[in-house]
């Protein structure tokens, strides 16, 4: 038995391998980009009537936690 018996399918067997562990990855990071977007499009500031649109001052009432996670349960918010 040669050693290019053996190593054909060793190579065929990591290339396989490495291929599907490639598309995990990039499925994981897909599905994880996906969650995070879909919790960020919760959050209410745009649509707030105390939301000034500036990046000096983003929120007149709450302006440490505008435009964060802390602000999908705002208690300040009322809609335009």
């Amino acid at each position: 038995m040669s050693i290019s018996q053996v190593l054909i399918p060793v190579c065929f067997i990591f290339a396989w391998l490495f291929l599907l562990t490639l598309a995990s990855s990039v499925y994981s990071a897909c599905n994880n980009t996906a969650l995070k977007a879909k919790q960020m499009h919760k959050i209410p500031c745009a649509n707030c009537q105390f939301f000034t649109n500036d990046y000096r001052l983003k929120c007149t009432i709450q302006p440490i936690i505008a435009l964060t996670e802390q602000a999908i349960d705002c208690r300040d918010y009322c809609p335009n």
